[in-house]
């Protein structure tokens, strides 16, 4: 089983135990979810992460009920919504989930998608709660309009609005940015976020967007294969990654083989130390590319020659691919930073953010 719980000392709001799911026979279908544990706090946005069919978006389906629960079990707020051959219909749950398409009614106004599903309650306390909700995303004076006379970012948050109505304790968010363009995307999110924490709703956002599952969550869940991998806040997740694969997720990476001899690993960049390693354990060395120092030719005694192959200038830095005894590798400085093609210069790793892990 793959634990990864919450580090907070609230109550969590979600609870996942052991949660195995297959798609197709059960002598030759495929697991999509292996043996996974997750909960979420109060106030906490967890963001998971990982490559097209690990599992991410099937987590999703079985919290909101889209998806009958095969092994293991799903709690909220301490009621169990879902084990095998017993589930809450989707309707039932106290859970709020936002489509990356927004799936908004094109018939219904800003007003009638925020309020549709709320037939339970009151009329006067139905309207109460989509005036608040339209003051709240900043969308009051579009009240009365349709769906297709808004921009992208004001369907997103019509489409929030109208996950958020119910009051839920688990807000669901399946690739939410995917429907923007680009130049939309960063402030839209800013907003989202800021309007989710202010919340306190519990979180769960899936992502294929590394960059975005940083900026967003409070955790980052790594998942491979349908299975977590690793948990943790972005900072850890970046600075020490578990495995090879998460830190190639999080970053453009150099990548070494190498064995250890006499507490050390020796690499085209350079020695580096490895302790509690036993001697001819062989490992894979990993540097990130801003971790790369460009020096002129004999300016350190640790550096090595390498040559330019070719640079881009990207805006906020520039990326450098080099020759380094017959091998490519890169290097990422910040700014405008100017060589040529050819160019005979020394790279030096910084190893003390050398990452080093088992190989293969």
């Amino acid at each position: 089983m793959t634990e990864a719980l919450s580090p907070s000392a609230l109550s969590p709001s979600v609870v996942l135990s052991s949660i195995t799911h297959r798609y197709g026979r059960a002598d030759s279908g495929v697991t999509a979810v292996d043996g996974v544990s997750l909960s979420v706090a109060p106030r906490e946005v967890v963001c998971i992460v990982g490559p097209s069919g690990c599992g991410k978006s099937t987590l999703l389906r079985l919290i909101s009920g889209l998806e009958a629960v095969q092994k293991g079990e799903i709690a909220v707020d301490g009621q169990v919504l879902a084990t095998a051959g017993r589930s809450l219909p989707p309707e039932k749950r106290p859970v709020g989930m936002m489509f990356q398409d927004f799936a908004l009614f094109p018939h219904l106004t800003v007003a009638g998608n925020i309020a549709f599903g709320q037939t339970d309650r009151p009329r006067a306390e139905r309207k109460r709660r989509v005036e608040e909700l339209l003051e709240t995303m900043a969308l009051a004076r579009y009240a009365n309009a349709y769906p297709h006379t808004l921009s992208g970012g004001q369907q997103q948050r019509v489409a929030l609005a109208r996950a958020m109505a119910r009051d839920p304790k688990v807000l669901l968010l399946d690739e939410p940015f995917s429907a923007l363009d680009e130049q939309l995307r960063r402030s839209v999110r800013e907003e989202v976020v800021r309007i989710i924490r202010a919340s306190g709703i519990a979180t769960v956002v899936v992502t294929h967007d590394p960059e975005e599952a940083m900026e967003m969550g409070n955790r980052v869940v790594v998942m491979e294969a349908g299975r977590i991998v690793q948990a943790d806040t972005p900072v850890t997740l970046y600075q020490r990654p578990a495995s090879s694969f998460v830190a190639r997720l999080f970053g453009e990476v150099n990548r070494f083989e190498a064995t250890v001899r006499d507490g050390q690993i020796v690499t085209p960049l350079g020695r580096i130390m490895a302790p509690g390693l036993p001697g001819g354990t062989k490992v894979e060395v990993a540097c990130r590319v801003e971790d790369l120092e460009l020096l002129p030719p004999g300016t350190r005694p640790d550096a090595v020659p390498v040559r330019v192959r070719h640079s881009s200038f990207l805006g906020p830095a520039t990326r450098v691919c080099l020759d380094l005894a017959g091998s490519e590798i890169h290097a990422r400085l910040p700014g405008h930073v100017d060589v040529r093609a050819g160019e005979e210069l020394s790279a030096a790793m910084a190893a003390e953010r050398a990452m080093v892990f088992p190989a293969g």
